[in-house]
């Protein structure tokens, strides 16, 4: 009987965990193809915050990042996704979605920084990265952010 009522709890933490990782799985895909499918971008002056992308290569693998800081308001829960248009199957960076939100403050040095890489040997200096950011102000109001990276 004891065995009974150790083996039930550890069954509802292992399906509950199961299910919060399907929910993630399921709001990654949702906000991805939301972001691919977006015609409609925000520009620099309407962000409220400073994006910072850097793109490099190594080789055969191109690493690239995209740092958001200096928010002019608080940014509460911040969920973040960067894609990119070149044809792979790797999983694109994110912030909020399978880990923990994030918060940007108004008066912090804080800043979230995405970070992917591309293995290939192609000429990737046409590629188009595209961000969604969410996230909650102080009036717990929800944001949505669809922004086109500008490189150069």
């Amino acid at each position: 009987m004891k065995k009974i009522l150790l083996i039930i709890p550890i069954l509802l933490l292992l399906f509950g965990c199961s299910n919060k990782v399907e929910d993630n799985k399921f709001a990654y895909i949702e906000y991805k193809n939301n972001l691919e499918k977006q015609e409609e971008f925000m520009d620099n002056d309407g962000l409220g915050f400073n994006t910072f992308f850097n793109i490099d290569r190594d080789g055969d693998t191109v690493n690239y990042s995209l740092t958001i800081n200096n928010p002019k308001i608080n940014m509460h829960n911040v969920k973040a996704l960067l894609i990119h248009n070149y044809n792979n199957n790797d999983i694109y960076p994110s912030i909020g979605i399978f880990d923990e939100p994030k918060e940007l403050l108004e008066s912090s040095n804080d800043n979230i920084k995405l970070e992917g890489s591309i293995l290939s040997s192609d000429d990737l200096s046409d590629i188009n990265f595209k961000l969604y950011l969410e996230y909650t102000n102080d009036e717990e109001v929800k944001e949505e952010i669809y922004y086109e990276v500008q490189r150069g």
